[in-house]
């Protein structure tokens, strides 16, 4: 960038990058949502090499550009972006109001305080028959100081209020977080929350001790179709609540596809972690549910398992892939069961 270059000079090409992004997404028939703006703007500001790549990629091949590809470019690139700059925001604001919040509370003590020192010397001086001149200097002292706190109490309540609307607003910014980072059907995180969250607890495994587990339910497909989507649904919930109920605290559970799940134990050994697999596999198989509507018992359904432990070698996704790994030995064995990567 020129270093000569004026704030007038960077807000005339942030309107040029502006015009051009809008026109564009006429171009290619595409709404001016936040999400698709921000994909194409990231691919006309040039600062992320992939997005670029991957429009110009599919235009030189000749496809249309439809909201399905740009949403995936998102969710690939710029939402967990989005998410930790939301994270931030709240705390932010709160931090700020607490500072000035102490620092009236500090302001109002010493008023009060400077009130009680010149009642006590004004007492002190009236006690002298000649010191009129100076009483009425204390007086007039004290109706000033008097006044201060007046003022200060009406400023009080003012910052009092902000700080109540600040508190609400950092409330909504974490329940946009978590809604974006949530699956709604299961209330587990998805997959933004996944590598969010994820990615925080292994940042602070410096000692690799964390353990992956992939879990995968049986034979979903057939359940689907013999029962429909929306018994579907119940088996993912049930098998959801199961997992979130037997693992311990601090592990992060995940549904990351259809009938596919992941769970991150920050502090578990392979041993630990293969029998709380184990539980989870044998409680899942014992359960049985009936369709309320025709009181239809349901098939006994199973899941199968891979676990792997983390070496410090490993971030997010390697970890991930041996885990897979061995979620796909499991299946291969005759499901319903447990695998270790080795």
């Amino acid at each position: 960038m020129d270093s000569s270059a004026t704030p007038m000079d960077a807000a005339v090409r942030e309107d040029d990058v502006a015009f051009r992004v809008i026109d564009f997404l006429f171009v290619h028939r595409l709404s001016t949502t936040p999400v698709h703006y921000a994909v194409v703007h990231a691919y006309f500001d040039g600062k992320h090499q992939e997005i670029c790549a991957a429009i110009d990629g599919l235009l030189a091949a000749g496809k249309p550009l439809d909201a399905f590809f740009v949403g995936e470019l998102y969710e690939e690139y710029l939402a967990a972006e989005a998410i930790r700059r939301f994270r931030g925001v709240g705390s932010d604001v709160e931090r700020l109001l607490e500072g000035l919040m102490d620092s009236l509370r500090t302001a109002d003590q010493g008023s009060s305080e400077y009130q009680a020192s010149l009642r006590e010397n004004i007492g002190k001086v009236g006690q002298s028959s000649d010191a009129l001149h100076l009483k009425q200097v204390a007086q007039s002292l004290l109706e000033s100081a008097i006044k201060a706190s007046e003022t200060n109490d009406v400023l009080k309540k003012s910052l009092e209020t902000a700080d109540q609307e600040a508190r609400q607003l950092r409330s909504e910014l974490e329940k946009h977080r978590r809604e974006t980072m949530t699956d709604p059907l299961t209330g587990l995180l998805n997959r933004r929350g996944m590598e969010v969250e994820m990615s925080r607890v292994l940042g602070e495994d410096v000692e690799g001790k964390a353990t992956m587990m992939v879990l995968d339910i049986d034979h979903f497909k057939r359940i689907n179709d013999t029962y429909g989507h929306a018994v579907g649904d119940v088996v993912i919930r049930k098998v959801a609540q199961t997992v979130k109920r037997l693992i311990p605290a601090g592990a992060v559970p995940v549904r990351y596809g259809g009938e596919e799940f992941a769970v991150l134990l920050p502090r578990s050994s392979a041993d630990e972690a293969r029998g709380i697999a184990e539980t989870i596999r044998d409680t899942v198989e014992k359960l049985r549910l009936i369709r309320r509507h025709d009181k239809m018992a349901i098939s006994q359904f199973t899941i199968s398992i891979g676990i792997a432990k983390r070496s410090l070698r490993d971030d997010m996704e390697t970890l991930f892939q041996r885990a897979d790994k061995a979620l796909y030995e499991a299946k291969s064995g005759g499901r319903n069961r447990v695998m270790l990567a080795v």
